[in-house]
């Protein structure tokens, strides 16, 4: 990379905008010989520039007139421009103090107040409106945050430590130090400084956390760093005529660009409009934009020879164009010793301001002017400061001259000011796309499958009859009640393939179908794999149906202490009753394990008492009522067995 370096001879350019008539007087010779030299300007939001001379802070109008002056006991840096903190408050570095002005208010003016004063050379400062914060860099000391009410924050130092590693300073640990003003990015929340040893930090503003440090030693240690609240952080490095474009969140390096050779001294800092073009201009006469993707564009596309830019473009009301100063010499030559490129300039002739539209590339406006033209009509209060380029400059953006667009208000400038910042999308696997959507898939359906299982799992074991009972001896019911099924099952199909056919075997497979039906409920139900099916409408607080005029009851008792209970009841208005009495009877038999044995006789024993009872209805009395049969095709019997055994 060849090294260009600037050494600019002539004079400081009291830049010939002093507009005054070509004849002057002595008295206004010996009048130009006291001029004030302005600060670097600050073009507030209300459209008014804002700088300090001397011991005297200024606030003019766009058309160079002062809107209102304060005196300051401490003389400003001019190096440094004034900082707008919110709550229409200024702070002004002067003599190595941090003064706080505020705003007259209905006309009265309030005296300057020291906001900082550590007694130590302050390197710059910068101010966060958003978290209502100062940080300050104090030479040979650290970074320092305080908030509005001067209240100290933190201090973050350049050597950091993190498990016995070096994050900083690794190649001068002790002699390392911060050697630059803190530059915030007010979408990333980060603070942007650097040491002595060329390494670029990148903190919150939250605290002394480091996101990222990226050592730029091996291309200078002089450079400057402008925030693109786009998700870039610009870096220019003058004496190289080098352009990076670094990504806020971690650092790296996404694109780099060589441009003209830049001034030193002043005009390395770019400027980035709301299209997220970012423009420098060079000592080549040639303002040269970037787009976010590192695209170029020139404007002037062909540029004279004998001209250059020497300080910094600024940025118009609308956010779409900037504002730059052309410079024609008499005459301009470059020398290449080495590696390095020196450009040796003559008296300046004049000067062309021009508005750009960075992404067109077209030129709205421009206007030259020189010292001998009183074209450009300011106040005469500019008459007492020394007006060169970089003043003048800032007047004519302030004032707007041959603006075509709309100025934002504030709602615009903070809905645009990060429109164009993308969130960085981490990429936690490495590998095939079609692998890892296949993978997440995959991971979906067992999760799905787990709290299906889970769910399962709580309903299971809220079964009534697994509380307080081994789960074996509820496997072992279920198994008992399909055998039994299995067994009825057999049972219906040998008497329905039998060829007699008489009202008995009617009855009997009638009363093997009502059981299988009671077998199926409860393997659905109480003995099931899902949760208990709510039985609370089924009345089980009787042993015996009610009579509901549907049906009658007759019960006999022998001299064995045997009791026969015998239910005559209509088909059609027997169902309720026959169902709520099984029901009982069932789950009865459910009550211990140890039951569970005499629930494979139990359709012996009914089927042996069915035909007793036949036998002896049959016998008795032929002649009888109807309503005592049990062999009547409209009646249904039942039977119960009260004894502790049941005899033949």
């Amino acid at each position: 990379m060849v090294d260009v370096r600037f050494f600019f001879v002539s004079l400081i350019i009291f830049f010939f905008i002093v507009f005054s008539t070509v004849s002057q007087s002595p008295d206004q010779t010996m009048e130009k010989k006291s001029l004030r030299v302005l600060s670097k300007t600050l073009i507030g939001d209300d459209g008014r520039v804002y700088a300090c001379s001397d011991n005297d802070f200024f606030s003019f109008e766009s058309n160079g007139s002062i809107a209102w002056s304060v005196h300051m006991d401490f003389k400003c840096n001019t190096g440094f421009s004034p900082v707008y903190s919110g709550f229409n408050q200024m702070l002004v570095l002067a003599e190595n103090r941090i003064l706080r002005i505020d705003f007259p208010r209905n006309g009265t003016k309030s005296e300057p107040e020291t906001f900082f004063d550590p007694g130590e050379t302050i390197l710059g400062f910068a101010v966060s409106i958003s978290s209502s914060s100062v940080y300050i860099t104090v030479k040979d000391h650290g970074l320092y945050a305080y908030n509005m009410l001067r209240q100290q924050l933190w201090i973050a130092e350049p050597k950091t430590e993190r498990f016995g590693y070096r994050l900083g300073c690794r190649k001068d640990y002790e002699n390392c130090k911060f050697d630059s003003g803190p530059v915030i990015d007010s979408c990333e929340a980060s603070i942007y400084i650097s040491n002595n040893e060329g390494e670029l930090y990148s903190l919150s503003l939250r605290g002394t956390y480091n996101q990222w440090i990226q050592d730029l030693s091996v291309i200078d240690r002089f450079f400057t760093v402008t925030p693109g609240n786009n998700g870039l952080v610009y870096v220019v490095f003058p004496t190289k005529s080098l352009v990076f474009a670094l990504d806020s969140f971690s650092g790296n390096i996404l694109w780099q660009k060589t441009v003209g050779p830049l001034s030193e001294s002043s005009g390395s800092l770019p400027v980035i409009d709301t299209n997220s073009w970012v423009s420098i201009g060079s000592l080549d006469g040639t303002l040269y934009s970037f787009s976010r993707t590192g695209e170029l564009h020139k404007t002037p596309e062909n540029v004279e020879t004998d001209s250059m830019i020497q300080v910094e473009p600024l940025l118009d009301c609308s956010g779409n164009a900037v504002y730059v100063s052309q410079t024609k010499l008499e005459g301009k030559t470059d020398q290449v010793i080495g590696d390095s490129t020196f450009v040796s300039a003559k008296k300046p002739e004049t000067a062309v301001f021009s508005l750009v539209v960075p992404e067109t590339r077209s030129i709205h406006w421009s206007h030259s002017y020189s010292d001998q033209s009183p074209s450009l009509l300011l106040d005469e209060d500019l008459q007492h400061f020394v007006l060169d380029e970089r003043i003048v400059l800032a007047f004519i953006a302030a004032s707007n001259s041959g603006n075509p667009f709309r100025c934002r208000s504030k709602h615009d400038k903070l809905s645009s000011s990060c429109s164009f910042a993308e969130p960085e999308h981490l990429d936690i696997y490495i590998g095939n796309e079609r692998t890892i959507i296949w993978f997440l898939l995959f991971e979906f359906v067992i999760i799905v499958l787990f709290a299906a299982l889970v769910r399962f799992c709580f309903m299971f074991w809220k079964k009534q009859k697994l509380q307080g009972r081994p789960f074996s001896a509820f496997l072992d019911k279920r198994r008992l009640l399909h055998r039994k099924r299995r067994e009825i099952d057999r049972t219906i199909t040998r008497l329905q393939n039998e060829s007699t056919a008489d009202e008995f075997s009617v009855d009997k497979i009638n009363d093997l179908v009502q059981e299988r039906e009671n077998v199926k409920r409860k393997l659905s139900s109480t003995y099931s794999l899902g949760r208990d099916i709510d039985a609370s409408s089924k009345s089980k607080d009787h042993v015996l149906p009610l009579y509901r005029g549907g049906s009658r009851s007759l019960s006999f008792r022998n001299r064995k202490n045997e009791s026969i209970t015998i239910f005559e009841t209509h088909r059609h208005e027997s169902s309720s009753s026959e169902e709520s009495y099984r029901d009982q009877h069932y789950d009865d038999d459910d009550d211990g394990v140890a039951d569970d044995e005499n629930d494979e006789g139990d359709l012996k024993r009914k089927q042996k008492g069915k035909f007793h009872a036949h036998s002896e209805g049959s016998s008795s009395d032929d002649g009888d009522d109807e309503s005592c049969g049990i062999a009547s095709s409209r009646r249904s019997t039942y039977l119960k067995k009260r004894s502790l055994s049941f005899r033949d």
